[in-house]
């Protein structure tokens, strides 16, 4: 389950393995309740921009990427993109490359 609020996604991993949300503000938090705590935990994040677009999700300093570089996802008004990651640690999550643009 993902709900958005006050510029946060909070996503409970008990819930299961996927997850979605519809952008209708930037986004500058994510948090993970029910984390396993052995392993590893992966998940998807299916990310829509609303009817409006043009909205940001920024990282915290728990996410990493290759290379350092960050994720960009698509702005275009209710584009759809998957966003893979793996939570190693409660304070590591290392983001694999978004696939944008479902339509």
């Amino acid at each position: 389950s993902v709900t958005s609020s006050s510029n946060t996604i909070a996503i409970d991993m008990s819930l299961g393995n996927t997850g979605a949300v519809t952008l209708s503000e930037n986004i500058t938090d994510i948090d993970f309740t029910n984390v396993p705590t052995s392993g590893t935990s992966t998940f998807t994040l299916v990310v829509t921009q609303d009817g409006t677009g043009s909205r940001t999700l920024t990282l915290g300093t728990d996410y990493e990427s290759a290379g350092g570089s960050g994720i960009t996802l698509t702005t275009t008004a209710s584009a759809t993109d998957l966003v893979p990651y793996v939570i190693v640690a409660a304070n590591r999550v290392l983001l694999g490359t978004p696939q944008l643009a479902f339509s």
